[in-house]
C-alpha cells in the first residue's frame, strides 16, 4: 500500500512539473515596459496566474486557445499590447477583454473566427484600442464584415482586415470616427464601384491600403475618403494601370502624399502604354511621391509630363522594374518637374514590347544617344538621387556626358547597365557623394572618367574589369583629387595587384576598401600612410598569408585608429606551412577584428585541409617538423652540392688541358695579341719541345741541318723563351707562333711534367685549327705501352720519324740523308 502512495506521489509531482514548465512564460523587462512572452507553448487556456500584474505586453501567439471565457484577462489592468494571433481561436465569450482597461493594440490575425465568433459588446471593455489587426480569418465564409461589433471601437485608428469579395462595408464601420488607417491585406475583391465605401465617408482616413485583385474600378470610387493623404493599391494583376488611373479621378486638386500603385499588371506577353489622359488622372493630384514600379508599363506618351496640372508637387518618381523604352519625348519632358528629389528608372527590360516595337527609331532611341561622341542630359533642377541601374540597353561605349543643372546631385546608381567601354569623361555633377558603376565594362577607361567628382564619398566598381582597364593607368589617376573618399568597393574584378599610385589621395578619409573576390596573392597595398582606414575585405582571394612586415603594419595601422580595424580574410588559400608559423600566431594575437576569429581553413603541412586554429593548437608540433625538413632539406641540398662539385671538379680533372688551352688563348688575346686564325706569316718554321737529355742531339745535327743548311728558323727554349715570362705563357706562344711542332720523343721526354704540357697545348692546338702541325721523332726504341695516351689517340695524325733507325752509326750516310729529307719536307709542307 505504501509502495502505491509512493508511486501516486511521483505521478503527482511529475505532471505538476510539466504542467509548470509548459505554462513558464519568460518575463523581460525595459525601461518602459514588462513583457510576458507566453507564445508557442501549446496553452490551451490563458495561465493567468503565471503573468505578472505589472504586465504592459503580453504574448499569447501560436498556441492552441480555441476559447477564450469571461475574465480570462482579469487583474492585467496595465496591459497596453495583447498578441493572439495564431493561436487556433474559434469563439470569444462577450467578457473575455475584461479587465483590459489600458488596451491599445490588439492582434487577432490568423485564427479560426467568424462572425459568430464576436459577440456584441465584446470590445466595449476595450474602448481605448487603437489598433486592431483580423486578417487571416474566416469572415469570408458569411461574406460579411463584422461591423457590428466593431462599432464599439470608438478611439480606434488602425484596422487591418481581409477584403471579401462580394461583401458590403455595413454601417458599423461609421462609428470608427477616428479611423485615420484602413488596409484590406490580403483582399480578394474584384472591382471597386463608386459605393464600395459609402460606409466609410466622413471619416478622418488618411492611409488607404489595397491589396486586391482588381479587374475593374470605376472612377468615383475613392471619393468617401475626404481626407485620404497615402493611397496603396498594389496586387492587382488583371488590371493595366492605364486603366487603374481613372480611380484618381475623384481625388482631383487633392493633397496627397503618396500614390503607390506598384507590382500590380503582370502578363507574360502584354504591355501596357499611358496616354496622356490616362496620365492626367494623376497629374491632377498634388501628389509627393508616386510608385508606378513592376506594371509591365512600355510607353508613357510624350506630352504626359507636359500636361500634369500639379508638376511643381511631384518630388519622387519611382517607374523601376517596368519595361519602357519610348517614347523618347518623355525622357526631355523628365526636367519640367521643378522639385523632383528621387528618380528610379532603374531595371527596365523591354522583353514584352507593345504595339509600336517595329518603330526602331523610338525603341533605340537612348541607344542612338549614347552613340554620340558627347551629349548633354538635362536634369531636373532639385534632383538629388538618380536610381538608373540594371537599364537594359544595347551595348553601347560610354561617351563624354555633361549633366545640366545636377549641382544638387548626391547619389547616383547605374550599376550593371552594360556599357561597352568607359572611354569617357562624366561632368556635371560637382556635389556627388555615391556613384555606382558595377558591371561597367572598363577593359577601356578613361583615367579621367570620374575625375570632376571631388565631393565623392562612396564609389562601387563591382565586375567591371578594371583588371583591364587599370593596367593602362600608370600614373594612378583614376582615383586622383578624390580626397572625400571614404568607401570604394572594388571586388570581382579579377585584380592581381594595385597601382601603388592609385590611393595617394584617399591616406587621410578612406575608411573602408573591399577587394573580395580578386585574385591577390598578397596584401594589395601599402597601408603605412593611412589615417582612418578601418574596414578592408580580402575575402575569396588567393592570399596565402603576410609576412611579418605587413603583420606589423597592419597592427600599426590598428593602433592609429584605436582598435576599431576590421579584416574579412575568409575563403583564401591560407598555408598552414613552416612558412606560415609567424603568421598563424599573429591570426590569433592580433588585437584586430578578423572575421571568425582568425579561424580559416588552411593547406596542412602533410596536404590536408585543416583550420587555422588546429595548426595553432599544434604549434610545437608544427615547429618541430618544420625544424626536422628543414635539416632534411638542407642535407638534401649538400648532398646535391658536393655531387655537383665532384661531378664539375671530374670534368675539369678530365679536360683540364683543354681548360687550360682555351685559358691561355683568352688571356694572350687580353695581352693584344692578333687572333690565332688571323695570322698568315709564323715567326718559327717550327718550335722543338725536347728534354735536356737530347740537348746535344737537337742543337747539333738537327739545328746545324735545318737552320744552317736549310735556312729555317727554329724555336728552342734554352735559346729564345723570352726572360721574365711564364713558361706557360713561354710555351703558349712558342706553339702559336710556330707553323710546325717537332716533339723530340724519348724516355726522359715521357716523364717530363713540361714535355707532356708542350705535347698537350700542341694537340689542343692541332684540334683547335684542324691542321697537321706535329711531327714526332722518336731518339728511342720505346715500347706502344710506354706512350702516353695522349700521343696513341693521335698517332694516326701525326708525321712519325725514327731518328735512333735513320741516324744510327749504321745506316750509311745516304740512308741518314732520307731522314733529314723527309724531316725537312714534313715541316715545309
Amino acid at each position: 500500500m505504501r509502495e502505491i502512495m509512493n508511486f501516486i506521489v511521483f505521478l503527482y509531482l511529475f505532471v505538476f512539473f510539466k504542467c509548470s514548465l509548459t505554462t513558464h512564460c519568460r518575463i523581460t523587462k525595459s525601461k518602459t515596459d514588462i513583457t510576458c512572452d507566453c507564445s508557442l507553448k501549446n496553452l490551451r487556456r490563458i495561465p493567468i496566474r503565471n503573468i505578472p500584474r505589472e504586465t504592459t505586453i503580453l504574448n499569447l501567439s501560436g498556441n492552441r486557445l480555441t476559447l477564450i471565457s469571461n475574465n480570462s484577462f482579469d487583474g492585467l489592468v496595465k496591459v497596453h499590447t495583447l498578441y493572439l494571433q495564431s493561436s487556433k481561436i474559434t469563439l470569444f465569450e462577450v467578457g473575455a477583454f475584461s479587465g483590459l482597461d489600458s488596451l491599445k493594440y490588439l492582434d487577432l490575425s490568423s485564427n479560426f473566427l467568424e462572425n459568430e465568433s464576436l459577440r456584441p459588446g465584446l470590445f466595449r471593455p476595450v474602448s481605448k484600442l487603437q489598433y486592431l489587426n483580423i486578417v487571416s480569418n474566416l469572415f469570408h465564409i458569411s461574406k460579411e464584415y463584422p461591423d457590428s461589433v466593431l462599432r464599439d471601437l470608438t478611439n480606434l485608428e488602425t484596422l487591418f482586415m481581409s477584403g471579401i469579395n462580394g461583401a458590403v462595408f455595413g454601417n458599423g464601420f461609421k462609428y470608427l470616427t477616428r479611423l485615420n488607417s484602413l488596409n484590406l491585406d490580403p483582399c480578394s475583391i474584384n472591382e471597386l464601384q463608386n459605393d464600395t465605401f459609402t460606409s466609410f465617408k466622413g471619416l478622418p482616413i488618411l492611409n488607404l491600403y489595397l491589396n486586391c485583385r482588381l479587374k475593374k474600378v470605376q472612377p468615383g470610387t475613392l471619393a468617401p475618403f475626404q481626407s485620404i493623404r497615402s493611397l496603396t493599391i498594389i496586387g492587382s494583376i488583371f488590371i493595366r494601370i492605364s486603366d487603374l488611373l481613372v480611380v484618381l479621378s475623384s481625388l482631383r486638386d487633392r493633397n496627397m502624399s503618396l500614390i503607390d500603385f506598384s507590382s500590380n499588371y503582370r502578363s507574360r506577353t502584354g504591355a501596357d502604354i499611358i496616354s496622356r489622359d490616362a496620365f492626367s488622372y494623376l497629374g491632377d493630384v498634388c501628389v509627393e511621391e508616386v510608385i508606378l514600379s513592376r506594371n509591365q508599363i512600355c510607353i508613357i506618351q510624350g506630352g504626359s509630363i507636359s500636361r500634369m496640372k500639379y508638376k511643381n508637387c511631384l518630388q519622387k518618381l519611382d517607374v523601376s522594374r517596368n519595361n519602357i523604352y519610348g517614347d523618347p519625348q518623355t525622357a526631355f519632358e523628365i526636367f519640367k518637374l521643378s522639385v523632383l528629389k528621387d528618380l528610379d528608372i532603374s531595371k527596365q527590360e523591354p522583353t514584352a514590347l507593345g504595339p509600336n516595337s517595329e518603330n526602331k527609331s523610338e525603341d533605340y532611341y537612348l541607344d542612338d544617344l549614347m552613340n554620340s561622341i558627347s551629349y548633354t542630359v538635362v536634369l531636373p533642377p532639385s534632383l538629388e538621387r538618380l536610381y538608373a541601374s540594371g537599364l537594359s540597353i544595347r551595348s553601347t561605349p560610354l561617351a563624354n556626358v555633361n549633366f545640366k543643372f545636377g549641382s544638387h546631385v548626391v547619389y547616383v546608381d547605374v550599376n550593371w547597365t552594360p556599357f561597352s567601354n568607359c572611354d569617357g569623361i562624366l561632368t556635371g555633377l560637382d556635389n556627388l557623394q555615391f556613384f555606382g558603376m558595377s558591371g561597367f565594362n572598363c577593359k577601356i577607361l578613361n583615367p579621367k572618367l570620374i575625375s570632376s567628382f571631388k565631393n565623392l564619398r562612396e564609389l562601387q566598381s563591382r565586375n567591371a574589369n578594371l583588371n583591364i582597364g587599370l593596367q593602362h593607368d600608370i600614373s594612378g589617376i583614376f582615383l586622383k583629387g578624390l580626397e572625400k573618399l571614404r568607401i570604394i568597393d572594388f571586388s570581382g574584378n579579377g585584380l592581381e595587384n594595385l597601382n601603388p599610385k592609385l590611393l595617394r589621395s584617399q591616406y587621410n578619409l578612406l575608411y573602408s576598401v573591399d577587394l573580395s573576390n580578386n585574385n591577390f596573392d598578397d596584401f594589395p597595398f601599402k597601408i603605412t600612410e593611412f589615417k582612418n582606414l578601418s574596414c578592408i575585405n580580402l575575402e575569396n582571394n588567393k592570399i596565402i598569408g603576410f609576412d611579418e612586415k605587413i603583420t606589423k603594419d597592419l597592427d600599426e595601422l590598428d593602433s592609429r585608429i584605436e582598435g576599431n580595424l576590421k579584416i574579412r580574410l575568409d575563403h583564401n588559400l591560407l598555408q598552414c606551412n613552416c612558412k606560415s608559423l609567424d603568421f598563424i600566431k599573429w591570426l590569433f594575437k592580433t588585437k584586430i577584428q578578423l572575421d571568425n576569429g582568425g579561424n580559416y581553413s588552411c593547406g596542412y603541412i602533410d596536404g590536408s585541409k585543416k583550420t587555422t586554429a588546429y595548426a595553432l593548437q599544434n604549434i610545437d608540433e608544427l615547429t618541430k617538423q618544420c625544424v626536422s625538413k628543414f635539416w632534411l632539406i638542407a642535407s638534401v641540398c649538400l648532398t646535391l652540392l658536393l655531387i655537383i662539385i665532384i661531378i664539375i671538379s671530374s670534368i675539369v680533372f678530365k679536360y683540364r688541358i683543354t681548360l687550360q688551352y682555351w685559358y691561355l688563348v683568352i688571356r694572350r688575346r687580353y695581352r693584344m695579341y692578333s687572333k690565332l686564325d688571323e695570322q698568315s706569316d709564323y715567326k718559327y718554321s717550327a718550335f722543338v719541345a725536347y728534354h735536356n737529355d737530347n740537348y746535344r742531339w737537337v742543337c747539333g745535327p738537327l739545328t746545324t741541318f735545318l737552320e744552317g743548311e736549310k735556312k729555317l728558323s727554329l724555336c728552342l727554349h734554352d735559346r729564345d723563351f723570352a726572360l721574365g715570362s711564364l713558361i706557360v705563357d713561354n710555351i703558349f706562344d712558342a706553339i702559336s707562333q710556330s707553323k710546325k711542332v717537332i716533339l723530340i720523343v724519348g724516355k726522359s721526354f715521357l716523364k717530363s711534367t713540361w714535355c707532356e704540357y708542350e705535347l698537350d697545348m700542341a694537340r689542343m692546338r692541332m684540334f683547335r685549327e684542324n691542321k697537321d702541325i706535329l711531327i714526332v721523332i722518336l731518339v728511342e726504341k720505346i715500347p706502344p705501352e710506354d706512350m702516353p695516351k695522349s700521343l696513341l689517340r693521335i698517332w694516326n695524325n701525326v708525321t712519325c720519324l725514327e731518328a735512333d733507325e735513320y741516324v744510327s752509326e749504321e745506316n750509311t750516310p745516304q740512308f741518314q740523308h732520307l731522314f733529314w729529307k723527309r724531316l725537312y719536307q714534313s715541316i715545309i709542307t
